[in-house]
């Protein structure tokens, strides 16, 4: 028998052994190991005696005493809590695990923490028979930490080997597997990746990817590389995770024990806390930072890490953060971030969180007070920037989904708020801001991001290809199908002259809610769901239908619910905010639904098969890990487009093989795919704004003669000064203003309403990026702009209101592409959107008749090719259910099987002649034998082979 190349016993376990000492990780021999306790008691009552020697006197106990004791404390409280806090053992405390010191003020602490000792054990048995031989096991002070089942490829076995030795052949009854009072984790690994868990249960473990990723940028996924120099791929195990410094920290900030299942932290999670605390020990400057994120990064459990570790952070001696602020964009803050952040440490006073309940003086109050963690909506800080000028408190803010809460006034006035100097001439030198998000737009990327060789990158990635390759979020890419909506439009009243836009705007509204069409998508909709999709998970899978606004979801709703009568028993719920009147009646949410808007998702989550039609609401934010399929009725692109869908993305643990479904019947695939691609991997922007953009705009606003500097400083001024008669002195200028703006011709107005908005959104994005560095011209014009444009509501144009009766008729919905497991190619590189006046189309005028007739005649090309694609595809399944081509198959060569198949064709296309929908096709097959060939000669090996086998 041929000796391996790398034996896992012999040389990859001898290796690593050696890997281990090069950090301070002293082996032992696996006599020292007691299997009843899963502890090495020589080493645990060496620590003892050297850091707590004085409460060992005290106690009067002999070691096994204390052992004993120490034991009796495990058992009745958990291991977790007994390496965190201590046992206590007659009044006395002893610690089991010593945590860094921190402050640099505690000599005694930090010479205490240097005897926390790192050892390991070879070939450990576990069980009475000693049938159970774990390869590895890493102990912290004498306390069994962690099992490593090691596997060399070379030998024929891989880690998916050592997973199913921890399932077939590991009693979680023997005290070293047991969750509760045996070793934290365990990881599973070969050569090339690892995997852990902190739970066995036989079969029903479940391991997790504990890897690094592979490559770097837009070519990250799931993996680990290969390091020169390093025995394996998964060298950090031993060089990063298992060592002192990791292990107490482990220990201490991250492991916690969530309804009796111990958190570990994925590679990533760890990786970021802790590249984010080297980078600020190393800067001196308050800095921002974007982590790129993908959905399936357990985001949550990431910031509230990361807010614990800049909570309890010191540098050169003091604190560097007096208060973590995390901020979100939702009105009603997630509790899930609070209750993380007492699963870690749970201490009066150490975090507040702010919901809808709560006043903006509650968060002026939590900072004032320096509580350590506040959780808070954005929108709190416009209302006390005012009242905390110069306010000089040391803040770290976690923004989370920073792609939709950084711009605009709420994060002018976060900056403003905590800013010690108040609107400084410089960046705050008292902030750092981490901002959270999977989809980071230009600006986000602008904000947030490091500048590397000209680009905007994030700090720390963890990309949407590697959650999909490690299998913690599903491809909704992957069973992707588009449908065509063929109809003419007929003219029905009298003929006249319009504005070509405006016309054509009028007729897509009545073309989007017209009954026809409504009726016959949801048809298509009802019918998938229940063939193909209300089947999936056991029956309990969920669908979505997106639509494109209220008056939309309302009529598909009801349309669905017409047509499922006496069919099928759905149960379909609606979802949208606020009150709409639809053909005079007024609808509500919780009226149509019979339910409240807070009980919705619990409802939506009940075993019947349930279809949700929503608009807006519901698109983004919302978890549902039973929903597979999606129906969308609305044009997506870019992150909408990615978040809309994304939706569909959570795995379900109940059901692992849970496959996703999307049919769209408005967008083209290739546009969706293109939507994912900047966000697959790493997201990068090209050339960021500088203020030669907002310069531009400027100048471009100075020459519509409008705005004048000196009413501007006027303006500023009184603002600055604000009193009560500010509101009379300031009027006029705005009154004036307002009437030159309505002097402009319907072209002018929105162009230069344009250039008011946009200098506002660079004004902002500039001031988030470099301070408060603009000159009092720049600054005071965007005074008075910001004041302006909340007057100018709409801008007053002259068109009319064009009153169009047009009929659609002859509707049909075809299905046209299915795209099943197709790559998303990552295009990673933004570039910054083109910032300036808005582009506006000429009012050309235009026959509505000509009008109608262009939409015809797109319309029916449309048809004719699908029609034709139709007729082609009936014809071939007719083929292939002949009974005489089946029995010709099985019993002819192929050259011999080609004249049964051209007759065939011949006789389903004279059966078929009358045929109302595709007779015409039929006759014209038949009149040239050419097209039969060109069309259906292709074909012939293709249902030969499918024949043959049946």
């Amino acid at each position: 028998m041929a000796k391996t190349i790398y034996a896992e016993k012999s040389q990859y376990q001898a290796d690593i052994i050696k890997e281990f000492a090069k950090n301070g990780v002293v082996e032992r021999s696996a006599k020292y190991y007691d299997k009843n306790l899963a502890m090495d008691k020589e080493i645990l009552l060496e620590f003892l005696k050297s850091t707590q020697e004085k409460e060992l006197n005290a106690l009067g106990l002999k070691g096994d005493e204390i052992i004993s004791k120490i034991n009796d404390y495990i058992i009745k409280n958990g291991i977790l809590e007994c390496l965190k806090n201590g046992v206590m053992i007659n009044n006395t405390n002893l610690e089991l695990v010593y945590n860094k010191e921190s402050s640099g003020f505690n000599a005694d602490l930090a010479q205490k923490y240097e005897k926390n000792k790192i050892t390991i054990i070879q070939e450990v048995n576990a069980d009475n028979e000693n049938k159970e031989r774990v390869d590895l096991v890493v102990f912290v002070n004498g306390v069994a930490f962690a099992c490593m089942e090691i596997k060399s490829n070379y030998s024929g076995q891989d880690y998916k080997d050592a997973i199913r030795q921890y399932k077939e052949d590991r009693n979680p009854q023997n005290r070293l597997f047991d969750n509760r009072l045996g070793a934290i984790v365990f990881f599973a690994l070969d050569l090339y990746e690892c995997y852990m868990t902190t739970k066995l249960e036989k079969f029903k473990t479940k391991f997790l990817p504990f890897n690094k990723g592979k490559g770097s940028g837009k070519g990250m996924g799931a993996g680990n590389d290969d390091i020169e120099g390093k025995i394996s791929n998964v060298w950090y195990l031993w060089e990063e995770v298992l060592v002192r410094d990791n292990i107490v920290d482990l220990i201490k900030n991250f492991i916690f024990d969530d309804r009796g299942v111990m958190i570990f932290p994925r590679y990533h999670q760890m990786d970021l806390v802790h590249k984010v605390k080297r980078d600020i020990l190393k800067n001196s400057e308050y800095k921002n930072y974007l982590i790129q994120h993908s959905a399936g990064s357990g985001k949550t459990k990431s910031i509230v890490w990361l807010a614990y570790m800049l909570a309890s952070l010191y540098k050169n001696g003091s604190v560097r953060y007096e208060s973590v602020i995390i901020v979100t964009d939702r009105i009603v803050v997630d509790r899930q971030l609070q209750n993380e952040i007492n699963k870690i440490k749970h201490q009066e006073g150490f975090i507040k969180a702010l919901g809808d309940e709560n006043s903006s003086k509650d968060l002026k109050d939590a900072i004032k007070n320096s509580v350590k963690i506040i959780i808070s909506t954005i929108q709190k800080f416009s209302y006390i920037k005012d009242e905390l000028k110069n306010f000089d408190t040391k803040c770290a803010v976690i923004i989370d989904e920073a792609h939709s809460s950084t711009s605009g006034s709420n994060m002018e006035a976060l900056i403003d708020t905590l800013s010690s100097e108040f609107s400084a001439k410089n960046k705050p030198k008292n902030i750092s801001l981490f901002g959270f998000t999977a989809t980071p737009k230009q600006s986000t990327l602008n904000i947030f991001g490091k500048e590397i060789n000209g680009m905007f990158v994030p700090f720390h990635l963890y990309s949407m290809k590697q959650a999909i390759e490690e299998g913690y979020i599903l491809n909704i890419l992957d069973n992707y199908t588009t449908y065509n909506t063929l109809y003419n439009i007929v003219l029905k009243s009298s003929d006249k002259e319009v504005e070509q836009n405006q016309a054509k705007r009028k007729i897509r509204d009545i073309i989007k809610h017209n009954t026809d069409i409504i009726k016959s998508r949801v048809a298509v909709i009802a019918e998938h769901f229940a063939s193909s999709g209300s089947a999936l998970l056991g029956s309990k899978a969920k669908a979505m239908v997106v639509c494109e606004d209220i008056e939309s979801v309302i009529r598909y709703y009801y349309a669905f619910c017409e047509y499922c009568v006496g069919r099928y028993d759905f149960k379909p719920l609606i979802a949208f905010s606020g009150k709409k009147e639809v053909d005079g009646v007024e609808h509500s949410e919780s009226e149509i639904n019979g339910i409240s808007e807070a009980s919705l998702p619990g409802e939506f989550n009940k075993d019947e098969r349930r279809v949700l039609f929503v608009a807006n609401k519901y698109q983004t934010g919302f978890d549902q890990n039973k929903l597979c399929i999606m129906y969308v009725i609305k044009a997506l692109s870019g992150i909408t487009a990615v978040q809309t869908l994304s939706r569909l993305n959570r795995i379900c643990p109940e059901f692992p093989h849970k496959t996703t479904f999307v049919l769209d019947f408005v967008n083209k695939f290739d546009d969706i795919m293109k939507s994912f691609e900047p966000y697959y991997t790493q997201t990068m922007l090209k050339d960021g704004i500088d203020m030669a953009d907002l310069l531009d705009i400027d100048a471009k606003i100075d020459g519509y003669n409008i705005l004048m500097p000196l009413e501007e400083k006027i303006v500023a001024d009184a603002i600055f000064n604000k009193d009560d008669n500010t509101q009379k002195m300031v009027r006029p200028y705005f009154t004036k203003t307002i009437t030159q703006i309505n002097n402009l011709d319907d072209k002018h107005k929105i162009e230069f309403k344009g250039l008011l908005t946009n200098y506002k959104k660079i004004f902002l994005h500039l001031k988030i990026i470099f301070g408060d560095t603009f000159s009092d011209k720049l600054n005071n014009r965007y005074i008075f702009i910001e004041i302006l444009l909340k007057q100018l509501i709409n801008v007053n144009t002259s068109k009319e209101n064009i009153d169009i009766d047009i009929g659609v008729i002859n509707v049909q919905v075809l299905k046209d592409q299915t795209h099943t497991k197709e790559n998303i190619k990552p295009d990673p590189v933004m570039e910054m959107s083109a910032f300036g006046s808005m582009e506006i189309g000429s009012n050309k005028l235009e026959k509505l008749s000509e009008i109608i007739k262009k939409i015809n005649d797109n319309l029916s090309l449309n048809m004719e090719k699908n029609s034709q694609i139709q007729a082609i595809i009936n014809i071939s399944e007719q083929l292939l259910n002949s009974t005489k081509l089946q029995s010709g198959a099985k019993n002819n060569s192929k050259n011999d099987f080609t004249k049964l198949y051209n007759d065939e064709i011949d006789n389903i296309l004279t059966d078929n002649y009358n045929d109302t929908q595709f007779g015409v096709l039929y006759g014209q097959l038949l009149k040239n034998k050419t097209y039969i060939n060109e069309i259906f000669t292709p074909l012939i090996d293709n249902i030969y082979d499918i024949l043959e086998k049946r």
